[in-house]
């Protein structure tokens, strides 16, 4: 199971560094008041991205789930317990 985790925490750190990345980029714009207001758009519009990693992780249980794994299965090879496995399943985390 930790080799598992690391693996996930391997994921999620290569892909928060490339998000970090993309984001440093807005530093290259020279005009400040143009990366002022690109910084801003980017806040703005951040909480729709959220949206995108609930799918993959939704999509993730459920194929688990199709592969035959119970809730209890799910949740303790994700990190979480079964009932919040299956609000993820649902859609409802």
């Amino acid at each position: 199971m930790s080799e598992e985790r690391d693996d996930a925490r391997q994921a999620a750190d290569d892909v928060l560094s490339a998000v970090r990345a993309a984001l440093r980029q807005l530093e290259q714009v020279p005009d400040a008041a143009v990366r002022a207001r690109a910084a801003g758009l980017v806040l703005r519009e951040w909480p729709a991205e959220r949206g995108l990693a609930s799918e993959i992780r939704r999509e993730a249980v459920d194929t688990l789930h199709r592969g035959g794994m119970d809730f209890p299965e799910i949740g303790q090879a994700i990190g979480t317990d079964r009932s919040r496995a299956w609000r993820i399943w649902k859609g409802m985390a």
